[in-house]
């Protein structure tokens, strides 16, 4: 039995998982998002660059997984369907208000969902969900893992520009969520849900309470060099794409096995 158990070890061991599968991110275009702060937007354009740079999201990438950005011309359950995640960048309510519906229902439906909403006049899909917002002060965010500490490194004192807003931390615990980002002042900046937590079968949801934590409006957080800023930016959208792919689950199951099978032989 032991020997059988080390051949399935030593299998293991060789296995070489096979490359990494796209994560394909959906954002409305500068058409349907015209504010200047959609994907295709010149505000946008060192994020983006970001996170399509296959020496941060790539095969030999810092995160093992390209991603692919596409500018929605429409929003429909069949174009939201070819997505992994969807991006709503500081989207005006008006403009976005024919295609919550469809949104929401994606991403009760699996679909990762990134919100970057400043204020009263751009959070439609937040108040949709539930996720109650307020002006707030702007001053400086930190927190921890997930997104102030991860694959990129660690992000001190994100600052924030233009308008920008603050998350009710009751409505947050309440919908199920995790606070992870606070303000100098205590300000709620960054909520988030894990795949399944806002709702059975959801997408992980994450919501930024200023899109210019990520922008390159004001800055450019991604060139020459990362800054706080970018380091959070990236990974946030690490958090979203490093999950193990479906033959990485298989491999844990038989590894699984073999400690259950252990376990049993030692009782």
């Amino acid at each position: 039995m032991l020997l059988k158990i080390a051949g399935v070890c030593a299998a293991l061991a060789s296995v070489t998982l096979p490359a990494a599968a796209q994560y394909v991110l959906g954002s409305p275009n500068g058409t349907l998002n015209s504010d200047t702060w959609s994907l295709d937007s010149s505000n946008m354009s060192g994020f983006r660059g970001a996170i399509t740079n296959p020496s941060y999201f790539g095969p030999s990438g810092t995160v093992n997984k390209p991603i692919s950005v596409v500018d929605l011309t429409s929003i429909t359950p069949t174009t939201l369907a070819g997505l992994n995640g969807f991006m709503e960048p500081w989207w005006n309510n008006t403009q976005s208000a024919p295609y919550q519906s469809a949104i929401i229902s994606a991403f009760r439906s699996g679909m990762d969902l990134w919100l970057l909403e400043d204020d009263s006049g751009h959070n439609g899909i937040g108040t949709a969900l539930g996720i109650v917002s307020s002006t707030a002060d702007g001053t400086p965010s930190n927190g921890s893992a997930p997104f102030f500490n991860g694959r990129f490194g660690t992000a001190t004192n994100t600052a924030t520009f233009g308008a920008f807003d603050q998350f009710n931390p009751t409505t947050i615990l309440a919908l199920g969520g995790t606070i992870g980002g606070m303000n100098s002042s205590g300000q709620v900046t960054i909520a988030y849900w894990a795949k399944g937590a806002f709702a059975p079968g959801s997408g992980a949801l994450v919501i930024f309470s200023d899109v210019d934590m990520i922008s390159n409006w004001n800055q450019n957080p991604y060139s020459p060099s990362l800054n706080a800023n970018g380091i959070l930016a990236l990974n946030t959208m690490a958090y979203f794409v490093a999950v193990p792919e479906p033959s990485t689950f298989a491999l844990l199951g038989l590894g699984g096995v073999v400690v259950l099978v252990l376990r049993r032989r030692r009782r």
